[in-house]
């Protein structure tokens, strides 16, 4: 049987509820424009970590815009997460970074888009830090650099444990420099476990050389752990004379 009705309201009997339709039945609404309020969405109770069987209402625009849902588990993968950052123009001993480091994340991605001394000819050092306080034993470390016209400018390690480690030599300073500008991977400092008890920072950047003050720019690369059974929550970056004139650093947690 088919009939239309055709009215401008329809309110329910009770004030609270309306029907339309049985269980099993379909109700179409292909037709005209449907208007729903926000409060479906924001009044919903809300979700605070996804889980792989979540799933999204997709309108799917490879079979006609057809209703279809996508499985947090089959989305892309991967990304970067903000834990911290800092940049400044005035001169402070070094730069750290304090609950940044967590088990939420085995790999942290750190961008330092310059870090600048006050004094010429010093290396970068970092530490790891936990609760507050740098851990000072336990770093060994490894780098080669390497200046224009491919002229190898040092390979250095360290043979045994040291106090800090170090990511480059030599830095040049003085006006119109622009120091350290490097990347660094950190490779699971907040988690401590049977297959991995150490910590690693590996890395590659550029700067001006001190040696040779017509270098224009000098790459190296580098890799350095920790053996503490610790898990840090944080890291410093300083050199080993004067100050840090100005920074710029960001840190991220990555997803895979």
């Amino acid at each position: 049987m088919t009939s239309e009705l055709k009215v401008d309201k329809i309110t329910p009997a009770s004030g609270t509820n309306t029907q339309i339709g049985e269980a099993g039945d379909t109700t179409n609404l292909s037709a005209g424009t449907v208007t729903l309020p926000t409060s479906i969405i924001t009044g919903a109770t809300e979700k605070t970590t996804l889980v792989d069987a979540d799933k999204f209402l997709i309108a799917d625009s490879a079979d006609s815009n057809a209703f279809k849902h996508v499985q947090k588990s089959n989305m892309p993968s991967g990304a970067f997460t903000s834990v911290g950052s800092s940049s400044g123009t005035t001169n402070v001993d070094n730069v750290y970074f304090d609950n940044v480091f967590t088990n939420t994340y085995t790999r942290y991605k750190i961008f330092m888009d310059y870090f600048l001394p006050t004094q010429a000819n010093v290396e970068l050092r970092y530490k790891f830090r936990n609760g507050g306080s740098a851990q000072g034993s336990g770093y060994t470390y490894t780098g080669n650099a390497r200046r224009h016209g491919n002229q190898d400018l040092y390979s250095v390690q360290s043979g045994s444990a040291t106090s800090y480690g170090v990511l480059t030599y030599n830095i040049q300073t003085g006006n119109g420099e622009h120091g350290v500008r490097a990347f660094f991977d950190v490779y699971r400092p907040g988690t401590v476990d049977s297959n991995a008890t150490m910590h690693y920072i590996v890395g590659m950047g550029t700067y001006r050389s001190y040696n040779d003050d017509s270098t224009q720019a000098v790459t190296f690369e580098v890799a350095s752990n920790n053996y503490n059974t610790t898990a840090f929550d944080g890291i410093m970056f300083y050199f080993n004379g004067g100050q840090v004139d100005s920074h710029k650093i960001r840190i991220y947690g990555v997803t895979t």
